[in-house]
């Protein structure tokens, strides 16, 4: 960890490109609905790849890169910055991991290559998100229709137990220049020749992510969610380098 923080530091655009897409969709939350909820005691861990995002750590819709903004109190009209940050964020995505990697090789990275990068595989995070949403909507109506709140709670670990699996389902679209399919086999293979070592990192994220997201919401007010912007950028972009690094590792060893 100590080299992904110090890798970190030495790239600050990477830093940056989580900052600016969240300070972004919390203004037009802001300007859409407002500041909404009340601080509590409440807790959501992540296991999010890629770029960062304070939307991922919070229960409270406030940020518009998330599917969960679009709710009864939001008109139509206001989707529509909504799926334009989530094309933002899926093109952001390809650009970040590329930069991950870059970092990890040692090679400068840039804008211009960070927006390239983002082009090249922007449509396969947009169908890899579709799949993951349909795939848990499904799974969960499911199970719930025929166990009650206990298959809530099985999807749940279901959930988690594939994502374990499927850890680098996203690194590997990017990294290894693979389709979805191919991209959750080679997922499936990493994580096989690296479990101790990729769960290890797993669990760092899960804690990180449950203690900045307990803070944010017992201190819930625009304040907090400003600071938490910058801090979860470089958290999680520690631990994302880390996944890289481990990534690449495993990539040369096989």
């Amino acid at each position: 960890m100590k080299k992904a923080f110090r890798l970190l530091f030495r790239n600050p655009l990477i830093i940056i490109y989580p900052i600016i897409l969240d300070a972004l969709s919390f203004i037009i939350g802001l300007m859409i609905v407002g500041f909404i909820g009340v601080p509590s005691l409440s807790v959501r861990l992540i296991l999010e790849m890629g770029i960062p995002s304070v939307s991922y750590i919070s229960n409270i819709p406030q940020l518009i890169n998330q599917m969960q903004f679009m709710g009864d109190t939001v008109t139509v009209r206001a989707w529509i910055p909504v799926i334009f940050m989530l094309l933002l964020m899926a093109f952001a995505q390809g650009g970040y991991i590329a930069s991950l990697r870059n970092i990890v090789e040692g090679t400068p990275i840039s804008m211009g290559q960070f927006m390239k990068d983002g082009k090249k595989h922007w449509v396969r995070f947009i169908f890899l998100f579709m799949i993951i949403t349909a795939a848990k909507t499904a799974i969960t109506t499911l199970l719930a229709a025929f166990l009650g709140i206990i298959g809530i709670f099985l999807s749940l670990i279901l959930f988690v137990v594939l994502r374990f699996i499927f850890i680098y389902v996203e690194y590997c679209i990017v990294a290894d220049q693979l389709n979805i399919d191919a991209a959750f086999r080679q997922s499936r293979r990493y994580f096989q020749v690296s479990s101790y070592n990729t769960s290890g990192i797993i669990i760092v994220m899960m804690i990180s992510s449950g203690v900045i997201s307990l803070l944010l919401h017992y201190l819930w007010s625009p304040a907090a969610v400003m600071m938490a912007i910058p801090i979860c950028a470089v958290v999680m972009g520690v631990i994302q380098i880390a996944f890289m690094q481990l990534l690449l590792s495993n990539k040369a060893s096989t």
